[in-house]
């Protein structure tokens, strides 16, 4: 019963967020910038195992991992959202558990009727400063995200804040 009733509480309050979002003024979209280590890319090589070991550029060899493209692969995004947590000093379980959940390593995802998109799912009603090409960039919505969880807003993800109740896999 408690189940349930967490469950229609949690997928029906975009809803009303949605529906409250129209008495409000919208809010000017604000671009983060991006940090010079964001600019350069990166090169990413991928063992037999299937697990991403991030290299300097000057000691890799291969192609150049761009996120801008249209597709990077779960591999290559998984590894680059590992590479940037521990980077900004976020539990890289976290940051990959998020990302896991809300997106399936799918920087193009949408949900909640298309109210929340991106690598994060960031939701367009509880943060309107963040604009739908920003959401879907792998490194800004990346770098967005990771400031969040680090000033201690990691509640913010349903995925997180509804681990325990919804999820058996959870390692919090």
């Amino acid at each position: 019963m408690i189940k349930k009733l967490l469950w229609l509480t949690f997928y029906s309050l975009p809803v009303i967020a949605f529906a409250a979002n129209f008495t409000e003024p919208r809010a000017q979209a604000v671009s983060v910038p991006l940090p010079p280590s964001a600019a350069m890319p990166m090169k990413v090589v991928i063992h037999k195992s299937h697990r991403g070991q991030i290299v300097s550029p000057a000691a890799a060899s291969g192609s150049v991992l761009n996120l801008r493209s249209d597709g990077p692969t779960p591999l290559q995004v998984k590894a680059y959202v590992r590479t940037e947590a521990v980077d900004h000093g976020v539990d890289p379980t976290l940051a990959l558990w998020i990302v896991k959940h809300e997106s399936h390593f799918n920087p193009r995802a949408k949900g909640d009727g298309e109210a929340s998109r991106g690598l994060w799912q960031i939701s367009k009603i509880y943060h309107p400063e963040v604009s739908d090409a920003m959401a879907f960039n792998v490194r800004s919505s990346t770098e967005w995200s990771l400031e969040r969880i680090r000033a201690g807003k990691a509640s913010e993800w349903s995925t997180y804040r509804f681990c325990r109740t919804l999820y058996e896999d959870c390692p919090f």
